[in-house]
């Protein structure tokens, strides 16, 4: 019986370890997204639906996540870009130290992104990828469509690093206007959009004290747009901003006037008295989806420090540079810097409008699509598409295999702070997503070892019951 006794307390101390590390369902290192269920779109998500920070597909967007009209530099240690990344001018990859840079799908996003084999990176101009700097495209997804994510060069590919596609198509030297189909001229849609919800009345309160800006709505719900108005010299050098009174169902437009540059650091994100910009927050994906500033006349936009941005930026005049994290849609219609440490782009479609929310992916050859009304006007999603979610272990598809750095253990972000993106570690979607693999090792681990001791408790019961009978 001490002998029993002692391994049944092995036995819990194993038990106490898993549960420690979120491995028996009481915890996870994310938000746990919400996957299309049967008889649900499996294309875009529902309203109220929207998925926390996880790891794993859910849904597929075709629309544009990330537009810069310049050129797009990604240096520093800037770790992934969600969804669809559609550049103008030229795209340079140089990360300082080198190592991975995903593209499409990420270590931990949304997972709302384009089908296996879709277009993930379109550039009008030249791809440069410096030595030491892996672009890895579409990692590990496959479906009935294709495998990886495809990338379209209206010029030439400078690959003196790595272009990984994972089986999806590359192709370069396609001219601008093909390489960008059909969004080729979509700088004219943000563009219009921005000039007509800068137009619109606002429908509440703005007010500064110190760093933080607050929002109050102070009419009924309409079920569309809440309004809201600010200067570009009051918004300039906040840090912290609260949402109050949105009715449900509602999305925010907080229209940024003037042409002053503003640079920002974000802190902190209250939305209906939730604190939304940490990955703990029930309405994480909630609150990014239904929030976009309209810097309509800003030439300059500084997102700093490296908190997360939440909602989706509309700045059709002004050159970016990012060090914090972004969740939303980022439209820009000069040149996109991002150069933070960890840092990443989630894509979150923005509701309060049919150019810029979720578009379903294009249907298989002999299948009816929805057509848009002009080529830079996406259409809205159908209620039930009926085809697959994106999966990164789809029975049969050769998957691409994981490096060693994606199995290394990384540790998750803190979910009490401003959500800062881990670092790069330099494998396959180690920014945030080599953490998942981490617990789950620790878990086949830890199973073992239960395993071992129930059987050495159970020999030791038999022989136990052994001398007492002789």
């Amino acid at each position: 019986m001490h002998v029993t006794g002692r391994n049944a307390g092995r036995t819990g101390s194993a038990l106490a370890v898993l549960l420690s590390l979120g491995l028996l369902g009481t915890g996870s290192a994310f938000a746990t997204p919400v996957a299309a269920t049967d008889g649900e779109s499996q294309y875009c998500p529902s309203s109220g639906k929207l998925p926390g920070i996880g790891n794993t597909p859910q849904f597929i967007d075709g629309n544009v996540a990330l537009f810069a009209g310049g050129d797009y530099t990604v240096d520093g240690a800037s770790a992934e870009a969600e969804g669809l990344l559609v550049v103008k001018g030229d795209a340079t990859f140089a990360k300082s130290s080198g190592g991975v840079f995903n593209v499409g799908r990420v270590g931990a996003g949304s997972g709302i992104l384009p089908d296996a084999g879709e277009l993930m990176l379109a550039v009008g101009g030249d791809l440069t990828i410096a030595k030491g700097t892996r672009v890895d495209v579409g990692h590990g997804i496959t479906s009935k469509s294709g495998y990886g994510g495809a990338v379209q060069v209206g010029k030439k590919i400078d690959e003196k690093g790595e272009l990984e596609t994972n089986g999806g198509k590359r192709s370069s030297g396609l001219g601008t206007d093909a390489a960008l189909s059909p969004y080729q001229s979509f700088d004219r849609t943000i563009g219009t959009e921005s000039s007509s919800l800068g137009k619109l009345k606002a429908t509440g309160t703005t007010t500064r004290s110190g760093d933080t800006v607050t929002f109050k709505s102070t009419g009924a719900g309409n079920g569309t747009l809440q309004v809201f108005e600010i200067t570009a010299a009051e918004l300039d050098g906040a840090s912290s901003f609260g949402f109050a009174s949105i009715p449900d169902g509602d999305s925010v437009v907080v229209n940024v006037t003037g042409s002053q540059p503003v640079s920002i650091s974000p802190m902190s994100v209250g939305f209906n008295n939730d604190r939304v910009d940490v990955y703990s927050s029930a309405d994480f994906g909630d609150a990014a989806s239904r929030i976009l500033y309209n810097f309509e006349g800003s030439t300059s936009l500084t997102l700093g420090g490296g908190g997360n941005f939440m909602g989706s930026i509309l700045a059709p005049k002004a050159s970016a540079d990012f060090t914090a994290s972004t969740n939303g849609r980022v439209y820009v219609g000069g040149d996109m810097r991002t150069h933070g440490t960890g840092n990443e782009t989630h894509n979150y479609p923005w509701t309060g409008s049919p150019a810029f929310t979720c578009k379903p992916e294009p249907a298989q050859p002999g299948t009816p699509t929805p057509k848009p009304s002009t080529p830079d006007q996406p259409s809205q999603p159908p209620a039930r598409p009926g085809t697959p979610t994106p999966s990164a272990s789809t029975p049969g598809a050769p998957a691409p295999q994981p490096s060693e750095s994606e199995k290394s253990s990384q540790p998750a972000p803190a979910p009490s702070t401003p959500a800062a993106g881990p670092k790069d570690e330099g494998g396959f979607l180690a920014s945030t997503g080599a953490q998942v693999g981490f617990y789950a090792t620790g878990a086949a681990v830890l199973g073992a070892l239960g395993a071992g001791l129930l059987m050495f408790t159970r020999r030791r019961r038999t022989q136990s019951q052994g001398q007492a009978l002789s």
